[in-house]
């Protein structure tokens, strides 16, 4: 938790399911103040990663450790300096092997991923964890910006 508290860029790394939990992660990390950065775009995330330094923090996200854009964007962070996580299954994988941290969720998908719920979501749950675990240390801070960040109703000059 001390990596993400004290590094100056927060980045995260995913395609497709994964993906969409980093832009969670993304959401989640600004919502708070901690300015965190993702991409729809895998060159654009490359880009990201290359201009990384050693006081930035890259969380690469892949169920299978294996995916080929996500290694590449793994290794140009590590080229730049900064430090990496990884969140994958629990397997001998190129990204695992290559991050400073490990972080293994215990979903098993089929062969046919239909959507990959359940790695998905076990991703997600992780994303949680660590947010809330984030969020607990530095309680007096974020309590202050989750309520002045908080969308509230719009109300019609009628209401």
């Amino acid at each position: 938790m001390k990596r993400i508290e004290q590094c100056d860029k927060l980045a995260f790394f995913g395609i497709g399911a994964s993906l969409i939990v980093a832009k969670d992660a993304q959401l989640k990390f600004t919502r708070i103040n901690k300015m965190a950065y993702v991409s729809e775009d895998w060159h654009t995330q490359l880009l990201l990663a290359k201009n990384m330094n050693k006081n930035d923090l890259a969380i690469v996200i892949s169920y299978s450790g294996q995916t080929e854009e996500m290694i590449i964007c793994q290794k140009a962070a590590i080229e730049a300096g900064a430090s990496t996580i990884s969140i994958t299954k629990y397997a001998d994988s190129p990204i695992a092997k290559a991050a400073e941290l490990n972080l293994y969720i215990s979903s098993n998908e089929y062969a046919f991923r239909s959507g990959a719920m359940s790695s998905r979501i076990s991703q997600l749950n992780l994303i949680d964890i660590i947010y809330t675990t984030y969020v607990n240390r530095k309680f007096e801070q974020t309590i202050e910006i989750l309520e002045k960040t908080q969308f509230r109703k719009v109300r019609n000059k009628d209401d």
